[in-house]
């Protein structure tokens, strides 16, 4: 690991992202059993800090370009490519086994089928699966990234434009206004893929959570100046536990609910805690191996939806004692291919596209 990669990574931020995809994984093992209960049946709220993680980055990216030189609408489609770059390979990667796997699951499907599902999977492919367009979902669990990134088509723009109104004014509205709809007229953080008439649930959700993630950012500046004493790390240190630590034991056997917005509210407080560098525990997580762990869980969570759908398919009749083992092994296989496959991708990108620039482009 160089000096430079230590310096940009955290940790902290790095060992939860990985716990807290494990904990989605357990969770999307109810779809092995009839009766949708497992241990850790509400974990689904996990996917909270993944959103929380991401308006905090979003709002330490935009918060380095310099002011008198932004254009609104050229910066703003260079911030959502470069996010989609980062996304790249994986996230194909783990759609074209989701296909497959689904499809083997299926058995029997014609050909004619097959093919429509592959032209409506385009949606999909194309992070357009939030937007209402319909088509063959290649893996559930990737709803998420279309949230994320179309949510933040409307949010880069209003944040380029005026970073101190959007941090300080339209964050908070957008934050109160998303999660207070939701909290009223749903009453939980769950089902993303519930139509609420103008918008998918898991937009309005994304919306809300990277808006509360910026507000984290905008709090955690202020902590970053300060100089505590031992006793005040000491005391940010338990709080960041007790966030972290009480949302995984409410998750453990309470499914959604109005909880759900506390639970958010203590992920947001662990959030600014671990970003500030100011927990006792900060320099014990930057490690190589945490470093790793921060990067496999990316591909864990695109590698075990379709797997708990799947199974059940191509093992009926089995309970979820013999098809548990099934599934942690068929993750941990997918997690493995897709990782090891991106990285040799990323490796041989560069010549690849120099070639293809080469051959198809007269720059004589």
């Amino acid at each position: 690991m160089s000096d430079r990669q230590t310096k940009t990574r955290n940790g902290a931020i790095d060992f939860w992202k990985f716990i807290f995809s494990i904990l989605v994984v357990q969770f999307h093992s109810s779809n092995l059993t009839k009766i949708k209960t497992t241990p850790f049946v509400g974990a689904a709220i996990a996917v909270e800090f993944f959103f929380l993680v991401s308006g905090y980055l979003m709002a330490a990216s935009i918060s380095r370009y310099k002011e008198d030189e932004i254009l609104v609408g050229r910066d703003s489609r260079n911030f959502m490519l470069h996010k989609i770059k980062g996304l790249c390979p994986e996230i194909f990667i783990a759609w074209g086994i989701g296909f497959v796997v689904q499809h083997i699951a299926k058995k029997n499907v014609t050909p004619a089928a097959l093919i429509k599902d592959l032209m409506t999977g385009v949606w999909d492919m194309f992070f357009l699966r939030e937007s209402g367009l319909e088509g063959f979902k290649a893996n559930p669990a990737a709803w998420y990234i279309s949230a994320m990134l179309l949510a933040m088509l409307v949010l880069v723009p209003l944040f380029l434009k005026n970073r101190d109104v959007f941090v300080n004014v339209w964050a908070p509205v957008l934050a109160i206004a998303a999660l207070g709809y939701l909290s009223k007229n749903v009453g939980d953080l769950r089902g993303p893929t519930d139509w609420l008439g103008f918008c998918y649930k898991g937009w309005l959700r994304a919306v809300g959570e990277l808006c509360m993630g910026v507000i984290c950012w905008g709090i955690c500046q202020k902590i970053k100046d300060l100089r505590l004493s031992k006793l005040a790390e000491a005391l940010l240190t338990m709080l960041e536990l007790c966030c972290y630590f009480g949302v995984i034991a409410w998750s453990y056997a309470h499914k959604g609910s109005q909880m759900d917005f506390v639970m958010l509210l203590l992920f947001a407080a662990g959030v600014v805690v671990t970003f500030s560098g100011k927990s006792l525990l900060s320099s014990f997580f930057n490690k190589p191996m945490i470093y790793f762990l921060g990067k496999i869980s990316f591909p864990v969570y695109l590698s075990h939806n379709y797997w708990s759908h799947a199974l059940v398919r191509m093992y009926p009749g089995q309970n979820y004692a013999n098809l548990y083992p099934k599934y942690v092994l068929a993750v941990l296989c997918t997690t493995a291919v897709i990782y090891l496959t991106a990285s040799g991708l990323r490796k041989i990108a560069p010549g690849f596209f120099a070639l293809c620039r080469t051959t198809l482009l007269d720059e004589s």
